[in-house]
C-alpha cells in the first residue's frame, strides 16, 4: 500500500481568540462532515515546545490536512534503562498522555510538570482553545491523564522521583488546584529510568466510581508491578477515599495499557512481558484478580490497547513489532493478526472509531512518525499518514479521538 498524504502549505490565522501559534494546515482537504465540528484525531508531539497535532477524519476514515497547537508546556524523555539514553521512541512509556472528553482535551507536559486543558472548537474540532493556564502537578514527570465528565474531575499520573496521582476539578473556566490522591514509592529519578518500574496509565472504571492506575514491575530486579484502585467517597463526590487498594495479579509482571470491558467490572490490561490479561475487579474488596492470561507468540513489548465496539474485541500494539493483534474481549483468543508492510519499526498508541483503527508509530529518528489507518472489517491498511510535516517525530506519544 503506498503512503497516502496531502501536500502541505503554511497557513497563519489572524482570528481573535486563538491561543496558539505555529499553525500548519494541509491542502487540499479531503471529505469532511457536512455540518458540526467533525471527527478529529489528536497526537502529542512531546517536543521541548510541546504541541497537539489535530488531524480531521473524513467520512472514509482517512486523515486529511492537520494543524498544531502549542500546549504552553514542555515535553520530556524518560531514560532507557538498557542504554541510559533518552528513550524516544516511546518517550513517556505510557498510555493516555492525551485524552478527550465530550468537549475538552487534556494533555500532560512531562518536562514542565504541568497539565494543559483545551476547549474543542464547536464548529471545527481541529481548533483547540486553551482554557486558563497549564496547571502545576504536585509530582514529577506526568505521563498519563484521565477525566470524568460525570464528576468534573481530572487525574494525572506521574512517575519521576515523586511518583503518584493527583486530581483536580475542572470547569469551563479551567482547572482547579491539583491535590495528591495517591503516592507511589518507586525509588525513581527525574526523568525516570524505564520502561519498567514506572506508571503506565490512569483511567476511570466505566461507571466512574474508581480510579485505576497500572504500575509496571521490573522482572530484572524482582520488583512486582500492581494495579491501584482508588474509590470515590460516594456516588456524587469528586473526592476520593484516603487509601487505595493494590493488587499484583498472579502471573503478571509489566502491566501497561488498560480498557474497560462494557457492561462488566472486568478489565483488559496488556502485559509487556508476555501479551495480555483479562482481569476481574471485585467491587466489594476493590481487589483485582486474573481470570485469563494470553501469551502472544513473537511479542516483544505489547503495551497499548483499545476497545472496538464495532467488533466487540480489543486491539493491541507492540512497540517493536509492526502489526495489529485483535483479541476477543474476554481475552480467550487471538481473533486476527495484521502484519503491516509500510516500513514502521513498531506501533505505540492506538485509537478506534467505528470500523477504523488508528495506530501511531513515532518512528525512530530515521523512519518518520506516521499513523496507520486500518479498516478492521476488511482487515487491511487503507492509509499511512505521515506526521513529520506537522512537527511530530520519534518523541511523539499519546493519541485521542473526538467524534
Amino acid at each position: 500500500m503506498r503512503s497516502t498524504f496531502s501536500p502541505f502549505c503554511l497557513w497563519i490565522p489572524f482570528l481573535a481568540g486563538f491561543t496558539y501559534a505555529n499553525i500548519i494546515n494541509a491542502c487540499p482537504k479531503g471529505p469532511q462532515e457536512s455540518s458540526g465540528p467533525g471527527k478529529t484525531i489528536y497526537v502529542q508531539t512531546n517536543e521541548q515546545q510541546n504541541s497537539i497535532v489535530s488531524i480531521p477524519i473524513g467520512h472514509d476514515g482517512k486523515l486529511y490536512g492537520g494543524m498544531t497547537t502549542t500546549t504552553g508546556g514542555r515535553g520530556g524523555d524518560s531514560i532507557d534503562g538498557t542504554t541510559n539514553k533518552p528513550a524516544g521512541p516511546d518517550a513517556l512509556s505510557s498510555q493516555g498522555s492525551v485524552i478527550v472528553t465530550d468537549k475538552y482535551l487534556f494533555a500532560v507536559n512531562a518536562g514542565s510538570n504541568t497539565l494543559s486543558m483545551f476547549r474543542i472548537g464547536e464548529t471545527n474540532s481541529t481548533h483547540l482553545y486553551m482554557v486558563g493556564k497549564p496547571a502545576i502537578v504536585p509530582g514529577e514527570f506526568p505521563v498519563t491523564v484521565a477525566a470524568s465528565v460525570k464528576r468534573d474531575v481530572v487525574c494525572v499520573g506521574y512517575t519521576g522521583a515523586k511518583a503518584g496521582t493527583s486530581c483536580a476539578s475542572f470547569t469551563p473556566e479551567g482547572l482547579g488546584q491539583m491535590k495528591q490522591a495517591v503516592e507511589f514509592d518507586l525509588g525513581q529519578t527525574t526523568p525516570p529510568k524505564g520502561p519498567t518500574n514506572t506508571l503506565a496509565q490512569v483511567f476511570f472504571t466505566a461507571n466512574d466510581t474508581r480510579l485505576i492506575t497500572t504500575v509496571k514491575g521490573d522482572p530484572n530486579t524482582n520488583k512486582t508491578g500492581f494495579v491501584s484502585v482508588l474509590l470515590f467517597k460516594d456516588s456524587r463526590s469528586s473526592t476520593f477515599e484516603s487509601l487505595d487498594t493494590r493488587s499484583s495479579p498472579s502471573g503478571t509482571a509489566v502491566l501497561f495499557g488498560g480498557v474497560n470491558i462494557p457492561d462488566t467490572s472486568d478489565l483488559f490490561i496488556t502485559d509487556a512481558s508476555f501479551g495480555a490479561t483479562f482481569l476481574n475487579l471485585n467491587l466489594t474488596t476493590d481487589k483485582v484478580s486474573i481470570q485469563r492470561k494470553l501469551v502472544i507468540e513473537g511479542q516483544k513489548a505489547t503495551c497499548w490497547a483499545a476497545y472496538s465496539h464495532a467488533r466487540e474485541s480489543v486491539f493491541v500494539t507492540d512497540a517493536a513489532a509492526n502489526r495489529l493483534i485483535e483479541i476477543s474481549e474476554d481475552g480467550s483468543k487471538i481473533m486476527s493478526t495484521l502484519d503491516l508492510k509500510n516500513g514502521d519499526p513498531g506501533l505505540i498508541d492506538i485509537q478506534i472509531s467505528g470500523r477504523f483503527v488508528y495506530a501511531l508509530s513515532p518512528g525512530n529518528g530515521t523512519t518518520p512518525a506516521a499513523i496507520t489507518v486500518v479498516d478492521s472489517f476488511q482487515g487491511r491498511q487503507i492509509q499511512h499518514f505521515m506526521l513529520n510535516k506537522l512537527g511530530a517525530g520519534k518523541r511523539s506519544q499519546g493519541m485521542a479521538i473526538f467524534e
